[in-house]
């Protein structure tokens, strides 16, 4: 067996270079047959993971979660099994599938793990297996992405950006379709997830799941900036999906009218086009532990 790391030594604020040294110096004492490749700039690991997947059954991603979904792109559409190594920010893909951010455990999950089925999400052409979002979890991630050498790091940093970027929480109109069914609300965020987390570990939908075979949509109604910071902490155990602002509803595909704004996938910013979501069961395989981190 072989494996193919692709790798972002800019992830995590520099995380990912020395993860990627630890995999490399760890792969190479069990004598294991890898190639190691590094990105160079934005959208590299598609094509690097396109190229892998022709002569290694696993291609894995060492980074963040916008890496992720770059190699998950470039792979997809192959007989290459994704593997992941953490080495991000936020790390949410690890997070919902169960994989250690340990990257010891990590590479032991590559090689000793095994293949699960995986739904994919399509976003107007774009591959995705975490979440879209539009509105103020987009700002958050902007705010993150501007303060990188700041000196708060992982879901600090998000915290921080939540805290910086609240003053602005601004309603938006959206005419929301939902396999046929229409919704009209008013809403500060609205999020098509495949898993749980996003944001470093906060649990946006509890009952999202990688191969249910549809997404969580999840909205945010109109809600004042006290009633958010009070009802902020309960994202990370998942219990603020009893307040009345907050609803969740099953979908396969999602189409939405609003103005145009910035989308968040998978970590990354992309720029304002309208959000389509919809979901291809059972379209990837990924390498995950026998027992969940």
């Amino acid at each position: 067996m072989s494996i193919a790391i692709i790798a972002n030594p800019l992830a995590g604020r520099g995380r990912g270079q020395n993860v990627a040294h630890l995999a490399k110096e760890i792969l190479t004492a069990q004598k294991v047959d890898y190639e190691l490749l590094y990105t160079e700039f934005p959208g590299h690991a598609i094509e690097l993971a396109q190229e892998a997947s022709a002569n290694h059954p696993i291609v894995a991603a060492l980074g963040g979660d916008g890496t992720i979904r770059e190699v998950l792109q470039g792979t997809w559409q192959t007989s290459a099994t994704l593997g992941i190594i953490p080495g991000g920010t936020g790390n949410d893909y690890a997070r919902g599938l169960g994989i250690s951010q340990k990257t010891e455990e990590a590479i032991h999950t590559l090689l000793h793990g095994h293949e699960i089925l995986f739904d994919v999400g399509l976003q107007n052409g774009l591959v995705f297996g975490q979440m879209v979002s539009i509105g103020f979890s987009a700002d958050v991630l902007e705010y993150v992405n501007h303060h990188r050498d700041g000196f708060w790091k992982g879901s600090a940093a998000f915290l921080a950006a939540v805290a910086a970027t609240i003053r602005h929480l601004h309603a938006f109109p959206v005419k929301i379709t939902v396999d046929g069914k229409i919704i009209e609300k008013n809403v500060i965020a609205l999020f098509a997830l495949n898993m749980p987390y996003g944001g470093g570990g906060m649990n946006f939908a509890p009952e999202a799941h990688y191969n249910s075979g549809h997404f969580h949509l999840l909205m945010i109604e109109e809600i004042g900036r006290l009633n958010f910071a009070l009802t902020l902490p309960k994202i990370y155990s998942g219990r603020h999906v009893t307040h009345p602002a907050v609803h969740i509803v099953p979908g396969k595909e999602i189409s939405v009218e609003s103005e145009l704004l910035p989308l968040m996938i998978d970590g990354d910013i992309f720029p304002a086009k309208p959000f389509h979501a919809k979901i291809v069961p059972q379209a990837m395989r990924i390498m995950v532990p026998k027992t969940p981190a």
